[in-house]
């Protein structure tokens, strides 16, 4: 019996030891091993369960155009107000025509200095 104890007790300190060198090999020297992210090509990925920054903008754009298609008109005036919704409606008429500089001016005139920034930056693209 007591050899059987001995026995066991042996086995135990070499498993310990086993998993003791395991972990202190191939790391930095304070005993934990090293991690690296991504494949061995050298190329780093996100790790696993993250998402990327264009993802996380896919995602938001995403729920943003859906919540807009969501709206309808009524729940636009609710949210907006009605004149900012029919000074909208008739910047936009106005952009689609092509002209922007009315739109922006319309959109200044009525004090919707956001409205006529919008304007601009999508004017630019035309």
């Amino acid at each position: 019996m007591r050899y059987l104890v001995a026995g066991f007790a042996g086995l135990a300190a070499l498993v310990m030891a086993g998993t003791a060198s395991a972990q202190s090999t191939g790391g930095t020297g304070n005993g934990r091993p090293t991690q690296v992210w991504g494949s061995s090509t050298g190329r780093v990925s996100a790790p696993t369960g993250r998402m990327t920054q264009g993802q996380y903008l896919f995602l938001y754009e995403s729920e943003s155009a859906r919540r807009d298609a969501a709206l309808d008109e009524d729940a636009l005036i609710q949210q907006h107000g009605a004149e900012r919704v029919d000074l909208a409606y008739r910047v936009g008429a106005l952009v689609d025509l092509g002209r922007c500089r009315e739109a922006r001016a319309m959109a200044l005139e009525e004090g919707d200095r956001q409205m006529a920034m919008r304007v601009r930056q999508t004017c630019r693209g035309v």
